[in-house]
């Protein structure tokens, strides 16, 4: 029998496993709303839900809605975001609505630090999706944080810079208009947070939200009001809110990875081929002997070197080589004998037809590639979407890793599909090439932002060409940064010539691609100052960066570390003119305390290597 737990068929009150947020779902004149609290405190104000298809709109003349089902889902499952396990434990809703000639349904999964809902709509035939009400009512003086770039790339490529408005501006802070991209972050009172998002984007268009004066956001799609169509049973992604006490909590949220489905044991029955690890990469540094094979193979040269696993062929191998196919298998085989695999760029506009996809992928194979970069998607229209979804399932049949670049910000794919390494959706340091250079108030940003959504390809350690940040800076956005296929952007032969780097070295050959744990430190300040310590095994990292034009003082504290074990510390700070390292060995336990001051756009990086003997 149906689960009742309101008072009236007008109001549903759905509660998180803890009781910390509620949403009451409710309706006024017919019309369907929701609202969010944490406490007395409000999350999101009472706002519309519905969508349009077919030229019917529902949740406007609301008649009925039910519990038809209330369970609890409490599960694990690997990640490679921040930790080694991701846990789930939330109340999952299935709401039946009634309206006048239809019956609908609302999925609502409610976390302790999320809620999560979206709308399935049965049938064989085909849905045309023309609008969707869902709205996220925000008090209009409340802080924001959202991305910006001046040009019609802003919600193509997602690569702005992350600043902070209120809400009651966000609608006319842009040139570009009211539309924004996700994810948005919301300072709520007494520094906590709240973040709007949308999770498992499979068959459907990436949501944006449009901005009004009165602080509401509405789910706004790439195509307009053309709309998109789905054929069969109707199911949205999930619109998502994550709620955070402060900073750590907020880093550390699972809730948009655990919406997703798990991967498909047929497709994903060997997993073995799918390795995180770094990259070098000769694009961004590239000269007159760009893409000759002997410069490639210097740089595959450089990566054995430095413990690199991986070595990408970015724009121009197909084009600047005669015997293409044949000059890959060659320069994989010659990687392979190093201990480095090769993976190659490819134009998205030229394999979205599956049938000239599907021969290119087979001749990556069969030149031992391990993986693809795809670029130029350029949009969240729902057949990019398909696109995205369809080259994920095909490169798995292939045994095929996949890094996106050109594209929206991720919504936990990689739960799904675990062979989606990295994506851009972010701005980087290929900027610093385009004189636009990254200020380091956005990379102060990033984790707390645009981080928050899953993985991102910055291609981080541009020390060469670091803009207004300081080499250390550089070093530290390695560890900040998420990223399991890791490219860096600074050419490796710099890095092993120059005697300005030996101090680092030692971190870059060590350097974790995935952690397991991972806590944001005190200090940290949306904008202003980034300081993690993560874990891998037993060996502890610590990265600060300062993005202010000012020296910050930064607390060094490690109060988490066991005191069972020793530790061997390297300290890596900046010189005085932010051009060079200052490498130091101080005994540290979890005693320890110093105040170090970090100049201005500079950074901090810690390593704490664990002695092999717990007793010595």
């Amino acid at each position: 029998m149906p689960v009742q737990i309101a008072q009236a068929t007008d109001t549903l009150l759905l509660q998180s496993p803890h009781k910390t947020l509620c949403t009451k779902l409710f309706t006024a004149h017919g019309a369907l709303l929701y609202q969010l609290q944490a406490g007395k405190q409000w999350v999101i104000m009472p706002s519309r839900m519905g969508i349009r298809v077919n030229n019917k709109t529902t949740g406007v003349h609301v008649q009925q809605m039910t519990i038809s089902k209330r369970e609890i889902i409490r599960e694990t499952h690997p990640t490679r975001l921040n930790a080694a396990v991701a846990k789930q434990e939330c109340i999952a809703y299935t709401i039946a609505i009634k309206e006048p000639g239809t019956t609908y349904t609302i999925e609502c999964r409610m976390f302790d630090n999320g809620c999560a809902f979206r709308y399935i709509i049965d049938g064989t035939a085909d849905k045309h999706v023309q609008e969707e009400l869902t709205a996220f009512t925000v008090p209009a003086s409340y802080g924001v944080w959202y991305f910006e770039r001046n040009n019609s790339w802003k919600l193509q490529s997602y690569a702005g810079l992350w600043q902070r408005s209120t809400i009651s501006q966000l609608s006319t802070v842009s040139a570009q208009g009211p539309i924004q991209g996700k994810p948005l972050v919301i300072e709520l009172p007494q520094k906590k947070y709240a973040v709007i998002t949308e999770a498992a984007l499979y068959s459907y268009s990436g949501m944006r939200l449009k901005a009004s004066a009165n602080g509401s956001l509405q789910v706004n799609f790439t195509e307009g009001d053309t709309g998109f169509v789905v054929k069969g049973t109707l199911v949205t992604p999930w619109r998502t809110i994550l709620y955070a006490d402060n900073l750590n909590a907020m880093v550390n949220n699972q809730v948009i990875e655990n919406l997703n489905p798990q991967p498909d044991s047929r497709l994903f029955t060997d997993i073995t081929y799918i390795k995180p690890g770094k990259s070098v990469w000769s694009w961004i540094t590239r000269d007159e002997h760009y893409m000759e094979p002997a410069e490639e193979m210097r740089f595959i040269d450089a990566a054995a070197a430095l413990g690199f696993e991986y070595s990408l062929l970015d724009e121009g191998w197909e084009t600047k080589w005669p015997h293409k196919w044949e000059q890959l298998k060659m320069l994989c085989s010659d990687a392979a004998k190093k201990g480095v695999r090769i993976w190659v760029w490819k134009n998205s506009k030229e394999i979205r037809d599956t049938a000239q996809r599907d021969v290119f992928l087979d001749s990556v194979v069969m030149a031992g590639a391990a993986g693809i970069k795809t670029d130029f998607m350029n949009s969240e229209a729902q057949t990019l979407i398909a696109f995205e979804e369809g080259l994920l399932k095909a490169t798995a049949a292939r045994k095929l890793m996949v890094n996106f670049h050109g594209c929206q910000a991720p919504t936990g794919e990689s739960k799904t599909y675990p062979n989606e390494m990295t994506r851009e959706g972010i701005r980087g340091m290929e900027l610093n090439i385009m004189k636009e250079p990254i200020p380091a108030w956005h990379n102060a940003a990033l984790p707390f932002t645009r981080f928050l959504c899953g993985h991102g390809d910055y291609t981080p350690g541009f020390f060469s060409n670091r803009g207004h940040t300081t080499n250390t800076h550089q070093l530290a956005l390695l560890y900040l940064f998420n990223s399991p296929f890791q490219c860096i952007a600074e050419n490796p032969a710099t890095l092993l010539d120059n005697d300005i780097y030996k101090p680092i070295l030692p971190l870059l050959k060590t350097l974790p691609v995935t952690w397991d744990e991972t806590i944001v430190l005190p200090g940290s300040d949306i904008g202003r100052m980034a300081a993690f310590a993560r874990r891998k095994g037993r060996d502890w990292y610590i990265a600060v960066i300062n993005g202010t034009d000012s020296a910050s003082t930064f607390t060094l504290q490690p109060s988490f570390l066991s005191k069972k074990i020793k530790y061997t510390a390297t300290l890596i700070t900046d010189t005085p003119d932010g051009n060079a390292f200052a490498s130091t060995s101080p005994e540290i336990n979890a005693k320890y305390y110093r105040k170090i001051m970090i100049p201005a756009t500079g950074g901090l990086v810690l390593r704490l290597a664990a002695h092999n003997n717990e007793n010595d």
